[in-house]
């Protein structure tokens, strides 16, 4: 999208505020401590979270974005690991009010049954076509009236031994956003978990 629709954040707190969204959302799917392959070289989070930053400094824009590592990796240096996220936001105290997460966990073996599914039916995702991996969304980004106060789009997926889900949400207006740039942010979330298993 143009340079016209610039991305800001209103505080530091916000960003956090979005993480810990996503962090009940992760959970509900059936959080799992086993499941991830310790066999292949560990990758750090640095390298996990690089290019989601590309993406919001590039394809999505938001101003002076900064990014953070929440979960149980806090660091940049620190390996991924279930409960990994990143989050990011704007340094600029400045509308709209833009945060962005993206959270990791470990697939489970009922997935299913007691994981996935159920939380993607619950909060209604559809699939989402003409990507080369299963990716579903819940696109809520019109801001509707007084229940939804806020625009959100979600994306998931599922390539074993990980779901990743991706958050953009504009906390106080309709979220700006197209489907070209919510197609890349589909590629980017499922290329970025794909490299976990090399």
């Amino acid at each position: 999208m143009s340079s016209r629709l610039h991305r800001a954040d209103r505080a530091r707190s916000g960003s956090f505020v979005a993480f810990a969204l996503l962090a009940i959302a992760t959970s509900a799917t059936g959080c799992s401590t086993s499941g991830s392959d310790t066999s292949k070289p560990a990758h750090t989070m640095q390298e996990f979270c690089t290019p989601f930053l590309d993406y919001f400094r590039a394809d999505f824009p938001i101003d002076s974005v900064k990014l953070s590592y929440g979960g149980s990796a806090g660091k940049a240096e620190q390996s991924v690991k279930d409960g990994s996220g990143c989050v990011f936001s704007s340094t600029q105290i400045t509308s709209p009010h833009l945060t962005a997460s993206v959270a990791l966990r470990p697939t489970r073996a009922d997935e299913s049954d007691g994981g996935l599914t159920p939380y993607l039916k619950e909060n209604k995702f559809v699939p989402l076509s003409g990507h080369s991996k299963e990716i579903w969304i819940r696109d809520a980004r019109i801001k509707t009236g007084p229940i939804q106060t806020k625009g959100v789009v979600e994306l998931t997926t599922r390539i074993d031994p990980w779901v990743s889900s991706m958050e953009i949400i504009n906390e106080t207006d309709t979220l700006a956003i197209s489907d070209e740039q919510i197609s890349k942010a589909a590629d980017v979330l499922i290329n970025t978990t794909e490299t976990l298993n090399r």
